[in-house]
């Protein structure tokens, strides 16, 4: 018994397992509560409806298609849109995983948008936990929990749960992948890691590819860190032939991730066939555009404001930050920082300022600042670890004490908007959805309509629909058009004489809409 008196090694070291169990116990229940604010924090700040803009239609829509058996309808009607309408619409259908997801909450409610995007919330919330478990592995709890902290109570990020996109689900998809890459990497490397390890790496990236096309970053990943392998393996200093007969022994581990992907995204292709690289006017002109717009959006994602000369001091702590993480953890930090730049050059190459694309960015320029932090508080308290840590999340934890300050202000305003039973300016609004009412009830069922928002036209009314600015086109495509008056995006401008010297009929209207049959109809 005397193992159990104080001052014994196995009483100091069941001192020490409880300490660590209990502080492990602790922050998990700290990272509970950061996650579980931040879910309530996103649905207080949403808003009744939905917004006008209509990715989310289509992704509803196939999400129905898939228990209502007829995916090869909602493909066709989607391509008949983008084939009838202006360029850079639309894809022919969306990757599919979003669909997946959100198919059986449809069922369940159908079109009540308010209770679709809690699924969004959990996806956000999911993602956060996932986040918090790959920072903690490369700087761990405390820092991690400060990363977490920042982005959860990040205000852009939370009202973004109130739209049905893919920012979320594929921040979360990319997360699995790194998760079990970590996992890999805790006891093997890419060349020695199990065949069904790897097969289920490669099969990763297929998921994060059919959330979004983005997720394709993450074959590069794979190879660089291969390669990073192969030249570890081959000793100091590194020989050609050494390299050679390490490929020559490990090429099967080495094919395996990019045949799992390759079939495992064939599979998926076969059977829910989407464009595996849509061209919605994505080109390398518009990459020094794009790049210059994110130290802006940057701060304003970090909720500090639109600051451009301060973004571009994040990013260069950041960029610090990874030039010390990839020297210290090559393995770890290096994915991070290739996902990073890749992924940036991806939404670089679109024709228009999305602030929305850079959400999948921001938090791995957190991740590298907090690196860069934890460093400098190393070198300036080295005899006190723990202190310098504690120094070093200082200014996340005030970035996380400056959301907290407006965050009360925007619930504040949300909660106004519902409870004056408002409604949010897209298919909902009370403006808006007489002209599907309209649409359902004075067209036929096999009609084209032209309208602004082809994919909500089709969602609410089943007819097949295109949107353009082109009034010859409307007239010899469309059999009727939706117009909204007083307005000219992605719509003609027509004026009553001119709509009947060209031989359109007036065939209902309100003060906010006028459906008219076109010229077509009488052919």
């Amino acid at each position: 018994g005397c193992e159990r008196w104080p001052g014994s090694v196995t009483y100091r070291r069941a001192v020490r397992d409880s300490t660590l169990g209990s502080s492990r116990w602790l922050h998990a229940l700290a990272l509970g509560v950061v996650v579980a604010v931040s879910g309530v924090l996103a649905v207080l700040l949403h808003r009744n409806g939905h917004t006008q803009g209509d990715d989310f239609a289509l992704y509803i829509r196939q999400a129905r298609s898939l228990f209502d058996g007829d995916v090869g309808a909602v493909v066709a009607d989607n391509r008949f849109a983008v084939l009838n309408s202006d360029s850079a619409f639309s894809p022919i259908a969306y990757p599919w995983v979003w669909p997946l997801l959100l198919s059986p909450f449809v069922f369940l409610w159908d079109y009540d948008y308010d209770r679709l995007k809690l699924v969004e919330v959990m996806v956000f919330m999911v993602w956060l936990v996932l986040l918090h478990g790959i920072v903690r592995r490369r700087l761990g709890r405390t820092a991690a929990l400060a990363v977490v902290a920042v982005i959860g109570t990040a205000p852009l990020y939370l009202e973004h749960t109130d739209e049905l996109l893919t920012e979320f689900p594929y921040l979360a998809a990319v997360a699995i992948f790194l998760w079990w890459y970590d996992r890999i990497r805790a006891h093997a490397t890419l060349l020695t890691a199990s065949r069904a390890e790897l097969v289920t790496l490669g099969a990763f990236v297929t998921l994060a590819f059919n959330v979004r096309r983005e997720g394709l970053v993450l074959v590069g990943v794979i190879a660089v860190m291969q390669l990073y392998d192969l030249l570890v393996s081959a000793g100091h200093p590194v020989r050609i032939d050494g390299v050679i007969e390490r490929v020559r022994t490990t090429w099967s581990a080495l094919v395996t991730p990019f045949v799992a992907f390759g079939v495992s995204a064939a599979a998926f292709q076969l059977v829910l066939p989407t464009a595996l690289f849509p061209d919605n006017g994505n080109s390398t002109q518009f990459i020094d555009d794009r790049l210059g717009e994110y130290p802006e959006i940057l701060t304003d994602q970090l909720g500090l404001g639109e600051h451009p000369l301060l973004g571009i001091a994040i990013l260069g702590l950041a960029a610090a930050g990874a030039v010390i993480g990839v020297h210290k953890r090559p393995a770890l930090d290096a994915p991070l920082l290739l996902l990073t730049l890749a992924s940036a050059l991806a939404i670089s190459t679109h024709l228009r300022k999305v602030d929305r694309y850079w959400f999948q960015i921001t938090p791995w320029v957190v991740y590298f600042c907090a690196v860069a932090l934890l460093a400098a508080g190393a070198l300036v308290i080295r005899r006190h670890h723990t202190i310098g840590r504690l120094v070093a999340v200082v200014p996340l934890v005030a970035i996380v004490m400056a959301h907290l300050v407006v965050l009360p202000g925007k619930v504040g305003d949300a909660r106004e908007f519902d409870a004056a039973g408002r409604v949010q300016s897209g298919p909902s609004n009370p403006s808006v959805a007489p002209i599907f009412e309209a649409v359902s009830t004075l067209t036929p069922p096999d009609a084209v309509i032209a309208y602004f928002r082809a994919r909500t036209m089709t969602l609410l009314t089943d007819r097949r629909s295109f949107q353009t600015k082109n009034l010859e086109r409307i007239a010899q495509n469309a059999d009727y058009f939706a117009q909204r008056r007083n307005s000219t995006f992605w719509q003609p401008t027509l004026e009553l004489g001119e709509a009947r010297r060209a031989g359109f009929e007036e065939v209902w209207s309100n003060a906010s809409w006028i459906l008219w049959r076109t010229p077509r109809d009488d052919d």
